[in-house]
């Protein structure tokens, strides 16, 4: 009698994250293939109504990391950006033991359209609720951030010729006043009034960079101070979320409640200046 073979429900993480990184990689290609077209042809694009716009390549880049996912992990399920507007996906169903891929192919697709260099290849895989290995790539600065759930997070980036890796962690004794902070926020958001930009001390600028993902991870390097905003998807901030806990920076919603990618806002700040927010933001 033939032995019936158990379902495998563990993985390696590191060799997961190896694969996370190359997928990334070969999505960034994509990515700054067709950015370079687009210098001398427009963009496809696909009009999503009320979610926005996307172009050819986020579909192309979504196209080649799902078929990756299908191929190495049958068993997952998967929520990503263009997949789930075109199939009204959602979270539902999920057990706690189930592996979920939450996926972005272009963080940033009107700064893309625009030929703005800062957009992100965002890639999250999650146990249940928990993310548990996230990966955020710029692939015009080569900026690549990356954490597992326990295992640190890290920045690696080339300046000139040289590669760099650094283990982020913030550094909760360093004393951070506003009027030294570098903050993100969505500024056009009907969430930001006018009311509340008075009510903030001096700071030393604002900025509005339009990528969830990599300015969630500027935040856990310590490029930026803070960042926060009022209604995000699964997958615009599961990466990056991750790596901002893996950092040590402060991250909860808005309300200072316990983050949760699938929740819908995010405030990620340096420790120091994390309660003084919090205050300004709820007032």
């Amino acid at each position: 009698m033939k032995k019936t073979q158990k379902k495998k429900t563990t993985i390696n993480l590191e060799e997961v994250l190896d694969l996370m990184i190359e997928w990334a990689f070969e999505c960034g290609q994509i990515l700054n293939t067709h950015l370079i077209r687009s210098y001398e042809a427009p963009l496809k694009l696909i009009d999503k109504g009320a979610h926005g716009l996307a172009t050819e390549a986020d579909v192309l880049s979504e196209t080649y990391v799902m078929n990756e996912i299908k191929k190495h992990f049958p068993d997952h399920k998967i929520l990503s950006e263009e997949d789930s507007f075109t199939r009204e996906l959602k979270m539902e169903g999920v057990k706690d033991d189930e592996y979920l891929w939450l996926i972005d192919p272009l963080d940033g697709t009107n700064n893309f359209f625009n030929r703005v260099p800062f957009f992100a290849v965002s890639l999250a895989l999650a146990k249940g609720s928990t993310t548990i290995a996230g990966v955020v790539y710029n692939p015009v600065t080569c900026e690549l951030f990356y954490a597992i759930k326990g295992g640190g997070a890290y920045l690696v980036r080339m300046v000139g010729e040289k590669e760099v890796r650094v283990k982020l962690k913030s550094n909760n004794k360093k004393e951070k006043v506003f009027k030294e902070a570098l903050l993100s926020a969505n500024l056009s958001s009907k969430q930001v009034e006018k009311d509340l930009l008075k009510s903030f001390p001096e700071v030393r600028a604002m900025r509005r960079f339009g990528s969830a993902a990599l300015e969630m991870s500027y935040v856990a390097a310590g490029m930026l101070d803070a960042y926060w905003e009022y209604k995000l998807q699964p997958w615009d901030m599961a990466a990056a979320g991750l790596i901002c806990e893996e950092a040590g920076v402060k991250i909860s919603n808005i309300k200072g409640e316990q983050y949760d990618p699938f929740g819908s806002s995010v405030l990620t700040a340096d420790p120091a200046l994390y309660d003084p927010l919090m205050k300004i933001l709820n007032k």
